[in-house]
């Protein structure tokens, strides 16, 4: 991670160090250990279970569906929250690798699809 600058501590001269915007961080690899990433994903996923369930209602039933509805959707929502919303607020660009990877999440069957077909007249 690249640092820059900073902003004067308790000392003048001690200064602490601020990642650029531009730095690209990774949960699992640069703040946390892997049970920690994994406990903050089982944390994140839980919260937005809850919000769906307060949609639907709140039955432990429903808290079962809730888990469904995450687990069907959760790419799609991705794909749409990327395109729609990060991307043409921020002027953001996104690599490919990562919306091909998207793709094949949200939509595996078409991406196997596609996969069979390059490998068929591709290679």
């Amino acid at each position: 991670m690249n640092y820059s600058g900073g902003f004067p501590m308790g000392n003048k001269n001690e200064k602490a160090m601020m990642p650029e915007l531009t730095d690209e961080v990774t949960l699992c690899n640069e703040l946390f250990s892997k049970c920690c990433h994994d406990e903050l994903r089982e944390i994140d996923k839980h919260e937005i279970i809850v919000k769906i369930c307060q949609i639907i209602g709140s039955t432990p039933e429903n808290l079962c569906k809730a888990e469904e509805v995450f687990d069907s959707i959760k790419y799609d929502i991705t794909k749409y929250t990327l395109h729609h919303e990060y991307c043409s607020e921020t002027k953001n660009q996104v690599k490919p690798k990562f919306l091909l990877w998207l793709d094949s999440k949200a939509e595996p069957k078409k991406a196997r699809e596609l996969s069979n077909f390059l490998d068929k007249y591709l290679k």
